[in-house]
């Protein structure tokens, strides 16, 4: 199995299309094309865990606080400051002269409410487990502002770097339906048009309080098939393709990569009131030591991705165990656990999707083989997207697995903890008052050596009673023009500021 594996995700496909020759003489060098995986699901950038949303919105919405690009540390943006006025308020200055695209000016206002929409039950934001240790915000005057969090929170100023700033009179002016298809921000870029099954475009904020940006146009271009992407990458159709496959590397003009915050992990439903097989802990550690991760990041992603090492994250995040090790591959261990745990064959349905995350759905294929090779009776089912995030975040629809993907955009073990056990989390298939308690307490522990060493011990439970398939660390790999400058961002974001031509 594991040869046959081995060698079928190992084909490279020999495509044999010529290179653009964009860079012999780019006409426009203020205009951008980029194709994404797949088609945005809307526009209100505060709600949706939307890969396909975010580089748009990205650049029409500033935030408070942004991370800085090498050091990854939150530094002041909307905000120019703040002050630490008890263990749960924190008191902020605003940026002033700022303005909508709309016209209208920057406020306090503006702010407490844009932070009390996302963090509110009522909107019920697919974010809301990383900003939710906010209580509210208010305003202190025309300049000053204070977000209350509900316990001490070290990693507040990060938080913050995920909450869009809304004109509060603009979205109060629309309906939720019509806040789907427009955008009103205060960043460097306006909304322009959104063309469904083609298109997005944007343009330059002339009156941007920032540095202008020089890339002027930006169109976003809906293309699920990876082979198109980089068929129209080649002919110079587009400047910039998300994720590309490891096999279109060396015929691609020119590659960016560098490692990423997103991992994969396969989520256990262990919700009391399903009925699934994998309530049972030993079934869980079967699945685990079932699969050869290392021989699927060498075959499928061909080095551009790094088994976990038992857990959900990296090395270098906040709270990561460096004690822990990966599950060895282990079939006949698998199948003891299994005989232990009485598994008689349950139907066990897979839920996925295609096209979101590099090789997503390859990578669910593999994972179902090798779970098949071990005894386990695997249904997969493939989901639109729309159709995926539905289930992902409504536990009543929770099927007994499912793939995602975390994106750690705190680079500490608090995200995937919070994002995937804590039961009020909208991701989280469990239902454990002692690991509940565990992870709160670890998440208002302000002393740095004590809240490592409370994530290393949350690890090391995991690893023993895992929620997940913990599976891969993925590298961004995105192809673009020859001509094309810009260095990817550790935090995945694609600010169309930080990008140009040569000359």
């Amino acid at each position: 199995m594991k040869k046959t594996l081995t060698l079928l995700l190992t084909a490279i496909i020999c495509l044999g299309l010529v290179m653009s020759a964009s860079a012999a003489g780019r006409a426009d060098k203020e205009s951008i094309t980029i194709a994404l995986q797949g088609e945005l699901t809307t526009l209100d950038a505060q709600y949706p865990d939307d890969g396909n949303m975010r580089p748009i919105t990205q650049n029409i919405y500033d935030t408070l606080y942004v991370l800085e690009k090498e050091t990854l540390e939150p530094k002041p943006w909307l905000a120019t400051g703040m002050n630490l006025v008890d263990s749960l308020t924190w008191e902020f200055k605003l940026r002033e002269g700022v303005k909508f695209h709309d016209g209208s000016p920057l406020t306090v206002e503006d702010v407490v409410f844009s932070i009390n929409r996302n963090i509110s039950p009522e909107l019920n934001s697919q974010f809301l487990n990383s900003v939710d240790a906010i209580d509210h915000a208010e305003a202190v005057d025309a300049n000053t502002f204070r977000i209350v969090t509900k316990e001490p929170d070290p990693l507040l100023l990060k938080r913050l770097t995920l909450i869009p700033i809304l004109s509060k009179a603009f979205t109060e002016a629309h309906t939720a339906n019509e806040l789907t298809l427009v955008a009103n921000g205060t960043g460097p870029y306006k909304f322009v048009e959104w063309k469904s099954g083609s298109h997005v475009k944007i343009t330059a904020n002339e009156n941007y309080w920032g540095e202008a940006p020089a890339i002027k146009n930006a169109t976003y271009r809906f293309i699920e098939e990876k082979l198109t992407a980089l068929s129209a990458l080649q002919a110079g159709e587009v400047d910039l393709a998300v994720n590309i496959l490891p096999e279109y590397v060396e015929n691609t003009p020119k590659v960016f990569t560098n490692t990423s915050f997103e991992t994969y992990w396969v989520r256990f439903n262990q919700i009391p009131e399903n009925n699934s097989v994998f309530k049972n802990k030993d079934l869980r550690l079967a699945a685990n030591y079932a699969i050869d991760f290392n021989t699927i990041a060498e075959a499928l992603f061909l080095g551009y991705a790094t088994p976990c090492q038992g857990q959900m994250g990296r090395d270098g995040y906040v709270g990561y165990n460096p004690n822990i090790i990966e599950y060895p591959y282990d079939v006949e261990k698998a199948k003891e656990l299994m005989k232990a745990a009485g598994y008689n064959g349950e139907e066990i349905e897979f839920v996925s999707q295609r096209g979101r995350w590099l090789k997503d759905g390859e990578l669910t294929e593999a994972i179902a083989s090798y779970l098949l090779e071990a005894g386990f009776n695997v249904k997969t089912k493939i989901l639109s997207w729309s159709e995926w995030l539905n289930v992902l975040f409504d536990k009543t629809k929770a099927p007994d697995i499912i793939l995602s993907s975390n994106s750690n955009d705190f680079f500490d073990m608090d995200r995937p903890f919070s994002a995937c056990v804590l039961s009020t989390s909208s991701q989280s298939a469990m239902n454990n008052p002692e690991y509940d308690a565990a992870i709160l307490a670890a998440r208002q522990e302000l002393d740095t050596a004590k809240r490592q060493a409370m994530y290393e011990d949350l690890a090391a439970k995991f690893h023993e009673d895992p929620f997940a398939l913990y599976t891969l660390s993925i590298n961004d790999l995105h192809g673009g023009a020859a001509d094309l400058n810009w260095t990817p961002r550790r935090d995945t974001r694609l600010y169309l500021i930080e990008m140009s031509f040569s000359d």
